[in-house]
């Protein structure tokens, strides 16, 4: 009897571990749905090899991406889907929307560059 008590016990230790533990524990944020969210609400915006259509502020596309995390749908996007959607029509969605990502971010096969120096300025030094 002793020895099915202990077995047990050791059972519910093992499921509530495993319940606990999720992609968190390699340091990945599940930001998925999310991802899919902006995908379906911002398509006709990030669809590959079409010409750009910027978001109108306030809109669907918009609303979704102001309260999805940008940073981890940029980097969980598979092959198929850059196969699909422009990661730099992604980028520039996120920005057009308010929310832009930062310099460096890496974006499907994008990487996020530095800002333009303004018009009529020069970076050599006299």
């Amino acid at each position: 009897m002793m020895a099915i008590e202990v077995i047990l016990r050791a059972l519910v230790y093992v499921l509530v571990f495993t319940m606990l533990v999720d992609n968190q524990a390699w340091g990945e944020k599940n930001c998925y749905p999310e991802k899919e969210s902006v995908k379906y609400r911002c398509m006709k915006h990030i669809k590959f090899g079409t010409r750009y259509l910027p978001p109108l502020l306030g809109n669907k596309c918009c609303r979704t991406v102001a309260v999805s995390d940008m940073v981890c749908i940029c980097g969980i996007l598979t092959e198929e889907e850059i196969r699909e959607i422009s990661s730099f029509k992604l980028v520039r969605v996120a920005r057009d929307c308010g929310h832009p990502l930062p310099v460096g971010t890496k974006c499907g096969t994008w990487t996020v560059p530095p800002p333009a120096p303004p018009a009529g300025t020069s970076r050599a030094h006299p």
